[in-house]
């Protein structure tokens, strides 16, 4: 399976998020204009027709209603700016639409739906649920004072055994309880809403906050194999172009060799610099960071004996783990402690170089006998700073501090690659 590169298109949440939508609901999201006007359309197409019903019953005040029905849909205009505002509005034009054409001439209610809904979808249940209850139970008892419901019409024989005002309060509350049902389910469709935007915008937020993270981690990264890729190179380079310059008064042939081996060292540290600075750019591929391994130590620990640093070599127990980011932590942290030794230490006539792995762990020691007037506080400490951080991957340590006799020694204990992944997978359990 081949990996993806950079220059693939990484794809955004709100780009995923639209990818879920039907084109419809891509549409009107695009175009909150049209919603706005869609929903009084459709606030009209289900009102008029009981204006024009009002309008054929004799002694109407078909006008009024009219009005009334005109200044709701106005009102729903603005219902997305001040949804509290527009039910207040709304929810007095209809209880005077009730007084115009009677209980059973009102709007319906379809306006106090709408204004509903976009109340639950801006404010929490505790607002718009107790509001639903008091505007359909305040409308019910405004249509039973308007006279509803109209029984003279109606004979009641009473050896059917119906008692008319049983009859009226039944009525009563069964329509009261569609309307506050009606009202309650608007809300609630509301709320739905309300809270699957809430929780969109927290996937976003949490998206665009892993986005930031991973940026960190990446620029640290890059930060961190820079300054090791840097330093080395150029403190080697150094020490050769010293060295050369000494050596070449009394061998020639020698100080050959030390040229060579500084344009080698020159010429491997410009290749690091372009394969990092390349993953850089969009339009390239490739590794995303240089890959030494364990067979690179040898190769570069001979560097530095050109370099004029006398290392010895020690690795006891299993050979190093396959594991390429493991070989590539203990690389970094022999390159940086020995370039350390290299830059600071004064008169070094030995440098231990130990390794060794026993119990599931690699401890390491990079010793020096330099001379005690050493002052590490000449660096920047982003070298010990970035080898803790190599090691934390791994669940290890890094120490570094003078030695007694004289020197400088820096231990590590690194985790075995499978040991690493057991106790990480531990912590997550106890988690």
């Amino acid at each position: 399976m081949s990996q993806p590169t950079l220059q693939e298109t990484v794809v955004t949440f709100d780009e995923l998020a639209a990818k879920r939508m039907g084109r419809i609901r891509r549409y009107l999201r695009t175009h909150p204009r049209l919603v706005v006007i869609g929903a009084v359309v459709i606030y009209l197409l289900l009102t008029l027709p009981g204006v024009l019903v009002v309008a054929a019953m004799p002694e109407s005040n078909a006008t009024g209603l009219l009005v009334v029905t005109l200044a709701v849909s106005a009102a729903l205009l603005y219902r997305r700016r001040a949804p509290m505002t527009v039910i207040i509005l709304v929810f007095i034009f209809e209880c005077l639409a009730l007084v115009i054409a009677g209980p059973q001439g009102g709007l319906g209610g379809v306006g106090m739906i709408i204004a509903l809904y976009t109340v639950a979808t801006s404010y929490s249940a505790k607002r718009t649920i107790p509001l639903s209850i008091l505007a359909g139970s305040f409308q019910t008892v405004l249509m039973v004072l308007m006279g509803f419901p109209d029984m003279t019409g109606m004979e009641f024989d009473p050896q059917d055994g119906i008692d008319e005002t049983i009859f009226t309060r039944v009525i009563i509350a069964v329509s009261g309880s569609f309307i506050i049902g009606f009202y309650i389910a608007a809300a609630a469709v509301g709320m739905n809403v309300r809270n699957a935007r809430i929780h969109e915008a927290e996937l976003n937020h949490w998206a665009s906050q892993v986005s930031v993270l991973a940026q960190v981690q990446e620029r640290n990264r890059i930060a961190r194999e820079m300054h090791d890729v840097v330093a080395h190179s150029l403190s080697v380079m150094i020490a050769l172009s010293e060295g050369a310059r000494v050596v070449a008064k009394r061998d020639q042939a020698r100080a050959d060799e030390v040229l060579n081996e500084l344009s080698g060292t020159g010429r491997a540290a410009l290749a690091d610099m372009r394969r990092m600075l390349g993953v850089l750019r969009q339009e390239e591929s490739g590794e995303l960071a240089p890959q030494p391994t364990g067979g690179n130590v040898e190769q570069l620990l001979e560097g530095f004996r050109t370099a004029g640093l006398p290392v010895t070599y020690a690795h006891t127990g299993d050979p190093l783990p396959e594991d390429t980011t493991f070989q590539l932590t203990v690389f970094r942290i022999i390159q940086e402690s020995l370039t350390n030794s290299l830059r600071y230490a004064r008169n070094v006539s030995d440098v231990q170089v130990r390794l060794e792995q026993r119990r599931g762990e690699l401890r390491m020691e990079i010793m020096d006998n330099g001379d005690a007037t050493r002052v590490p506080s000449v660096g920047s400490g982003r070298g010990l700073r970035g080898m803790r951080e190599r090691a934390a991957l791994f669940g290890g340590t890094v120490d570094a501090g003078p030695v007694a006799s004289g020197g400088w020694i820096v231990k590590a204990v690194l985790q075995l690659p499978e040991c690493s992944l057991q106790n990480k997978s531990r912590k997550a359990v106890k988690e």
